[in-house]
């Protein structure tokens, strides 16, 4: 099998849970890497679309003071969301 190179810039934070796996196992970082980009290549191809779920949430100014509003309301659930956890 013929090999080839890339490269991506990752946060800090990954490189550091990078390295601890890869330490704690005894695996190469490049078998994590592959390992990990054909699992989500094939969830890719299986998982429908609309049920895929980001890594990363990235919200405008406007959404993320509307969900920190949400977060600091003492309420209760409403009934989809009783239905959604069937509370």
């Amino acid at each position: 099998m013929s090999e080839t190179q890339i490269s991506a810039y990752i946060s800090n934070e990954t490189k550091a849970e990078l390295e601890i796996y890869v330490k704690r196992r005894g695996v190469k970082k490049a078998f994590v890497i592959e390992e990990a980009l054909l699992h989500h290549l094939q969830a890719l191809r299986e998982i429908p679309e609309d049920v895929m779920i980001p890594a990363k949430l990235v919200l405008n100014e406007e959404s993320m003071l509307a969900v920190a509003k949400c977060l600091t309301l003492d309420q209760e659930p409403n009934a989809d969301l009783r239905e959604l956890f069937r509370i």
